[in-house]
């Protein structure tokens, strides 16, 4: 079941990211063959939208069931990313979280990072941190 923000909904095709942030940290993942950070996102399936597709991957790389908010603007391969929220109170106290076991042969961690701190080359697609951090600094 994908979960988005009424508000926000929208009925457009494509790949989704989403964007989590807890306090002034963000929620990346880092893949086993690249070890460089990103953001959760997939490709659409059939008959799926882009914030579902971004719901999904976050559930299938994370074990985290957000919710898909507002969309922020889109990636340079065209990935759509959304501010997306956790349910319950997550705090910064955590940097990194347990992989689920279902997504440990493709997911290496699961951390909290400052989107400011981090270098390029440990970004998984350099040329857009600059974006993610614009789109960082979009979400409330």
């Amino acid at each position: 079941m994908c979960r988005v923000s009424e508000p926000a909904r929208e009925d457009i095709a494509g790949q989704g990211a989403c964007l989590i942030k807890i306090d002034q940290l963000m929620l990346t993942i880092a893949h086993r063959h690249s070890d460089r950070q990103g953001l959760p996102s997939d490709k659409v399936k059939t008959g799926e939208s882009a914030q579902c597709a971004a719901h999904r991957a976050t559930w299938e790389t994370t074990g985290f069931n957000v919710e898909v908010g507002t969309f922020l603007g889109a990636d340079s391969d065209g990935v759509r990313v959304y501010g997306c929220q956790l349910q319950g109170s997550f705090g910064a106290e955590f940097v990194e979280f347990p992989v689920p076991a279902w997504a440990e042969d493709n997911i290496q961690s699961i951390k909290l990072i400052d989107p400011y701190e981090i270098q390029f080359r440990d970004w998984q697609k350099e040329e857009d941190l600059l974006l993610i951090r614009a789109y960082f600094d979009q979400v409330e």
